[in-house]
């Protein structure tokens, strides 16, 4: 599970950034336990964006890490996600924008670099 594998990155001192869905609320709490039992915070946010720019990002793939196509991203919209504590950060438009929200949402000085 990739909450194991952030817990052994933290314990051995470093910092890390996990990029997944996180879908349902055990997913996040497995993150917030790893957290906690390195005795770091935890930093969650949310993307979100329309059903048909996901379809058209996963679309245009060609070498990236993740399996997910057009019927995993249709799928997702049937998810039942829980309670959702982490900031939710629009990611639909261009990745300058969806850095800004991001930093915004964590208090980060928005100005890249």
């Amino acid at each position: 599970m990739v909450a194991d594998k952030a817990h052994r990155i933290l314990a051995a001192g470093h910092s890390a950034i996990v990029d997944a869905v996180f879908a349902t609320p055990h997913e996040r709490q497995a993150l917030t336990e790893a957290a906690k039992a390195a005795k770091v915070p935890l930093r969650g946010l949310f993307l979100t964006a329309d059903l048909a720019t996901r379809i058209a990002r996963v679309g245009g793939r060609t070498t990236d890490a993740s399996d997910a196509d057009a019927a995993v991203v249709e799928a997702q919209e049937n998810y039942e996600l829980g309670a959702l504590t982490w900031p939710k950060i629009d990611a639909s438009g261009t990745l300058m924008e969806t850095l800004g929200r991001a930093r915004a949402a964590l208090a980060i000085d928005p100005r890249p670099g």
